[in-house]
């Protein structure tokens, strides 16, 4: 009874000092697998439906997958992971790279997307079954990790509910990473190939050596590399968003820079190349037509060139960096 009674007034007293006892956190799904092949470089696949895939290189031989589950359902609206982008400013002593003005563009004329009158009646039916009775909220999301041949695959089987995934990978291992309804995806310390698609949201790299090939349709590119490989060429493009890579600053790249409405700014010393690249399509000869076009994008040589690294942004600026 004494026991009780002390139990009683401690809890009293936490309350009375303003102190809130936290609640017991749900821990992680958690898988650590193992490459088939731990000597030779492995590749990890990620596909999620929605949330955040942060992927951190360690010196470890495993990969080693943590999932956090949202309360919030997802509901497929567009841009509902996104985070608003800021507008950036050109860092203090990074120069413009002097490119033409871009043509006026026309505006574009939207049309009301009208809702299949099928789905509308088949929803309408469903509404109706289900009066004076509630939804239960299904918890569980199933994630999965596969591995054959030294490649690995992650996912989540569900798309209701996003997931907010930490991999540790080893530092050589190649990534395939693949977000569908938007978040953050953000890579640290990863020697390997790197190949990013994520329709909207952003991209932060730091660290990286690999070539990368970075898509997406709008949100912000960030890349910090320790060094560049010199021998694959990389890709960055966003529609709308900016571009910002920080190259060493013995780097030898050939840039191939395009934006729409944006700037280019750098802090390095480049060679701008007034030289484009002609294209011709004769199909006469099968009954087809004659085309040639020359390139838009801007080239600039650092260093005297080096590999090829494509910079495209329809509505952003693009940021090349000298690393300090």
């Amino acid at each position: 009874m004494k026991t009780a009674i002390k139990l009683a007034a401690l809890i009293i007293l936490l309350l009375a000092a303003g102190m809130v006892i936290p609640a017991q956190e749900t821990p992680p799904d958690k898988a650590v697998v193992s490459f088939s092949n731990p000597a030779k470089p492995g590749t990890v696949r990620v596909e999620l439906s929605g949330g955040s895939i942060l992927i951190r290189g360690y010196e470890g031989k495993d990969v080693i997958v943590e999932a956090r589950w949202r309360e919030k359902l997802l509901t497929g609206a567009p841009g509902e992971l996104r985070e608003p982008r800021e507008p950036r400013e050109p860092r203090e002593g990074v120069a413009p790279v002097p490119i033409p003005p871009a043509p006026p563009v026309p505006p574009i004329e939207e049309e009301e997307e009208e809702q299949d009158p099928e789905q509308k009646a088949r929803e309408k039916a469903r509404a109706e079954k289900a009066k004076g009775m509630k939804a239960l909220e299904v918890e569980s999301s199933g994630l999965v990790v596969e591995e054959e041949e030294n490649s690995i695959r992650v996912e989540t089987e569900s798309w209701k509910r996003a997931a907010d995934l930490t991999i540790q990978v080893p530092f050589s291992t190649s990534l395939h990473l693949e977000c569908h309804m938007g978040g953050t995806i953000t890579v640290e310390r990863v020697d390997g190939e790197i190949e990013i698609e994520n329709p909207m949201g952003a991209i932060n790299l730091n660290n990286v050596s690999g070539p990368v090939v970075a898509d997406i349709a709008e949100g912000e590119i960030r890349a910090v590399f320790g060094k560049v490989n010199p021998s694959k060429p990389m890709s960055f493009s966003t529609m709308v968003g900016d571009i910002d890579i920080t190259l060493p600053p013995d780097a030898r790249a050939s840039l191939k820079m395009d934006t729409e409405a944006g700037k280019i700014f750098t802090d390095f010393d480049i060679k701008l190349s007034s030289s484009q690249q002609k294209k011709e399509d004769d199909r006469r000869k099968e009954g087809g037509g004659y085309r040639v076009s020359f390139e838009k994008a801007t080239l600039g040589l650092i260093n005297g060139g080096g590999v090829e690294i494509q910079l495209k942004t329809y509505e952003g600026s693009i940021f090349i960096r000298k690393a300090k």
